[in-house]
Order: structure tokens, then sequence, then C-alpha cells
């Protein structure tokens, strides 16, 4: 019984990990879209003079 539990919360340790990354992989991806953008404009921007 005792190693069942142990299995169990492992399975949760990594569960809690893998959401963590992901959110944070999410967080990140919005200001990496934003510095994409930011940096088309502006070569843009460089072109039109």
């Amino acid at each position: 019984m005792r190693l069942k539990n142990q299995i169990g919360q492992n399975l949760i340790e990594y569960a809690i990990i893998v959401a963590v990354v992901a959110s944070a992989m999410l967080a990140m991806s919005t200001y990496v879209f934003r510095s994409v953008q930011a940096t088309q404009q502006a070569i843009q921007e460089g072109y039109k003079d």
C-alpha cells in the first residue's frame, strides 16, 4: 500500500512540474510575440525612410 501511495505522489509531483513549466512558457510566449512584432515594425519603419 505504501508503494502505491508513493507512486501516486510522484505522479502528482510530475504533473505539477509540467503545469508550472507550461504556464511559464505560455507567459513567455506573450512577451516573445510582442518583441517580434516590435522588431518587425521597426524594420518596416526603417524601410519607409
